[in-house]
């Protein structure tokens, strides 16, 4: 397994892979549905992009999933992923998460939190073998509506 770049060849299956609603239904900012278009849209704005940090998650030559970083303030840093659901239950987000949280571009130092949708009880298992602990609840919005979450902190 390996963390690249997007590029935007990877532009199909990004959509292949997101534009599965039991994928995108997780997160609070990919649309359903999603098109190649979309996916191309994202990885050029990504590309440019100062203040997020996407990775591919590469497993046999094929992007699987991707896991992300952002600024949210002085010395904070929030992380997001997603991965194919053909992937799910392998570990491969749990182990891409930790190269993400490891890799010399990643921020040292700060506070990293997450946030998860409270039902997402897979996504969660990630964040707690990360050394992730759940702090709290905080509504998301996704898709125009509050949704309950959970939030979690890594320091």
């Amino acid at each position: 397994m390996k963390l690249r770049k997007f590029n935007l060849s990877d532009a199909e299956r990004v959509a292949d892979l997101v534009g599965d609603y039991e994928v995108s239904r997780w997160t609070s900012n990919i649309p359903y549905p999603y098109t190649v278009q979309d996916a191309i849209q994202w990885i050029a704005m990504e590309d440019s992009a100062l203040d997020r940090t996407p990775w591919a998650v590469e497993l046999d030559g094929k992007v699987v999933a991707c896991v992300s970083y952002w600024s949210i303030g002085a010395g904070q840093t929030e992380i997001g992923y997603w991965v194919g659901r053909k992937y799910w239950g392998k570990g491969i987000c749990t182990q891409a998460l930790k190269m993400m949280l490891a890799h010399d571009a990643f921020p040292k130092g700060d506070i990293v939190i997450a946030k998860v949708m409270t039902e997402n009880v897979g996504s969660q298992r990630v964040l707690t073998k990360n050394d992730f602990v759940c702090i709290g609840e905080k509504n998301i919005q996704c898709r125009g509506s509050e949704v309950s979450s959970l939030l979690y902190e890594r320091r």
